[in-house]
Order: structure tokens, then sequence, then C-alpha cells
């Protein structure tokens, strides 16, 4: 395509979506649907921590929110996490989400920022991507948290390419807020790694734990989990809508038992991970580094427990790692769907044909084939900074 009829796109979908955000935000009296969790939880911490988990007392805050007794969000988040928001449960709730909202364009322009800066394609092109993309304008709406895991996973990125060992270990450890987000980066990694990733790693995910702990109470870990134990059950018990999940098990769930379901995406989530692993890329080549970081990305989405359309938020990573020719044909098409994916769901809503794990298995497969048939045995990393101090 024309590079300038494919910015006018892009210009043309940029702006179709903030009107429409503007149009929703004018219609609706109270905005972001998600976001309601996310300040209910600011407030239970700030006036009664010890209920930050019970779900009458989140209820009974957001009927007095939202003026409606059929609401009903539950904070699915670790304890610290809540102490983090904890000042947006001291202000109103317009002021509330529109700070988050500014927190979170600010963290979205950050990681896009990082991006451009990493890759060798279009600072302008990848702007305007970033700009017109609809999962973002979905987040905005939602005020849901997917811009902190897209920044952790850029950092992340740039930590490795820079061999910062500990600072790639601490920034995984900061998934834990989304604890699903580590299924693959985290064993891979910290097998692969020096021990300073290790250390990293560890020290960061005890010091969150500990601060939620002291802050709350090593109770609250308990009511945390079993809460995600009882939103797991839900799910397996198909209580659970599904319509806007885009992982492997929204797909396989309603094409039969949920222990099809299970297994079925615990043996493409072994498979997947044990590719990642024995094509793990020697970090002085930058290309395949990038392409191998990219198709991890696609397989965290695609194996993830509880991967929604917000999420998608990721594939900006994807379009920034593997640029130009390479997401011709075979990447075109399922980049472009799933770059497009939230208008889709947004329109059509839960009667949406689940398309998007299909996509994410497309795509994994065609950024897999872009590896060399002839793969070289490549150096180890330890290998590489032993070698190098000595």
């Amino acid at each position: 395509m024309n590079r300038r009829y494919f910015c006018g796109l892009l210009v043309l979908l940029a702006i179709s979506e903030w009107l429409l955000f503007a149009a929703i935000l004018m219609k609706s009296e109270i905005p972001g649907s998600d976001f309601i969790a996310l300040y209910t939880a600011a407030k239970l911490v700030d006036t009664s921590p010890q209920n930050l988990y019970d779900a009458g007392e989140q209820y009974k805050i957001e009927r007095e929110v939202l003026w409606s007794e059929g609401w009903k969000m539950r904070f699915l988040y670790p304890p610290f996490f809540a102490l983090a928001i904890r000042p947006l449960g001291r202000m109103s709730y317009a002021a509330a989400y529109w700070t988050w909202i500014g927190f979170t364009a600010l963290l979205y322009s950050a990681s896009v920022l990082l991006l451009i800066r990493e890759t060798r394609q279009s600072g302008f092109i990848l702007a305007l991507v970033a700009i017109a993309s609809p999962a973002f304008h979905w987040l905005m709406l939602s005020g849901q948290t997917s811009a902190l895991a897209l920044l952790i996973f850029v950092l992340i990125y740039v930590a490795l390419t820079r061999r910062l060992y500990f600072l790639a270990g601490a920034s995984m450890a900061l998934l834990a807020y989304r604890p699903q987000f580590m299924i693959l980066l985290a064993p891979i990694c910290l097998i692969k790694l020096p021990r300073a990733a290790f250390i990293g790693f560890f020290s960061i995910l005890f010091s969150l734990l500990v601060a939620g702990a002291v802050g709350l109470s090593l109770d609250s870990y308990a009511r945390y989990f079993a809460l995600v134990r009882e939103m797991a059950d839900l799910v397996r018990l198909g209580l659970f809508p599904l319509g806007f999940f885009i992982s492997l098990y929204g797909l396989l769930r309603p094409l039969g038992s949920e222990v099809f379901a299970s297994a079925g995406g615990l043996g493409v989530t072994i498979l997947l991970g044990y590719w990642l692993f024995i094509r793990w890329p020697n970090e002085n080549d930058s290309e395949r580094f990038a392409k191998w970081f990219a198709s991890l990305i696609v397989a965290t989405l695609l194996t993830m427990s509880y991967s929604l359309i917000y999420d998608l938020l990721l594939i900006m990573l994807v379009i920034a790692l593997v640029p130009g020719p390479r997401q011709r044909s075979s990447h075109a098409i399922p980049v472009a769907f799933l770059y497009c994916a939230p208008i889709l769901y947004f329109f059509v809503g839960n009667d949406a044909i689940n398309l998007s794990p299909i996509a994410l298995g497309w795509l994994f497969v065609a950024i897999a084939w872009g590896y060399s048939e002839s793969y070289e045995t490549v150096v180890d990393p330890k290998v590489q900074h032993n070698s190098s101090s000595s």
C-alpha cells in the first residue's frame, strides 16, 4: 500500500475513534466501565482495607457510585497493587477516572517512544499506528491496566538488549500485578539468563509481597488467592462470559468440555514454551532477538488463562519489533486483524466470532517461520557473560 494512503487511513481511523470516544463519554453519566473495580478497591484500601476482597462491600460502593443495582465487578489484583492505586480512592469518581486515563496515556506514550527509539522503522508511522490503535481507545473507555503491562514488556526488552540482567529480572517481577503475563516469560528467562536476573526478579517480587503484607495483611493474600480460585471456577463452569477472551481457552471452551479446553490450552502452552526455550537467540543478533521477543508476546496472549480484548494493546510490540517486509503477506493479515479486532468486538459485542486466538496462532507460526531452517546453536547468555567478564 502506498505510504501516503496508509498514513491517511491511520489518520482517519484515529479521528473516528477519538470522535467515538468523545461521543460515548458525553452520553455516559459514569465513564469507565471497568475502572469502577479499581476505584472501589482504592476506596476500600483507604477506608476499610480488611474488606478489600469482600464481594458485598465492593458491590455496595459500586452501587453508590453508579446508582445501579445490577452492576457487579470484582477487583482481581494482588494487595500490593491495591496499595499503589490507593490515592485514587481519595478523589471523586470522575476525578479518579480522568487521573487514571492521564496516567494510562503517559504509560502508553512512554512505551511508544521507547519502541520508536529501539526499532529501525519509521518513527512517524509507528506513532500514527499507536495513536490510531483501537485497543488503546478501548483501554481509555474501559479504564483497564494493560498499558502498564505494555511498558513493562518494553522495559524488559530494552534491558535484555542492553544486557542489564538485574533490571530485566526486576521488571519481570512487576508483572506480578497480573501474574498471567509471566506464564512463559519468567520460567524461560530465569533459566536462560545470568544469575543477576534471578536476583533482580526475586528481590523485587519479595519486596512487593512484603509491601502488600505490611500495608494490608498476610490474610489479604489468602483472600486474593481464594478470589482467583473462585473466578477460575466460574470460568470452568461456563458461568463467566467468554465473548471478549482472546486466549486459546476462550476458543476451545465453547467447542467442548472444560477438560478439553484446559488440556488443549495446557498442551499448547507447553509446546510453545518448549519452542521458545530451545530457540533462545544470541543476543548479539538483534534482529533474531526482536523476532523471538515478538513471538513470546504472541504466545503469551494465546496461552494466558485470562486474556481479554484490551490486552491486544501488546500487539504494538509485535508491530514495532517485526517491521517492514516481514509484515507482508503471511504477517499482514493476522496483524491487521488483531490490530482492528477491538473495533469488531466493540460493535458486535459478546456475539462476535472469537477469531483472535486463530489470528494469534497464525501470527506465531508466521514469525517462527521467519527463522532460518538451519538454526545454528547459539551461545548461552551465561557463557557470554562469563567469557566477557574473564
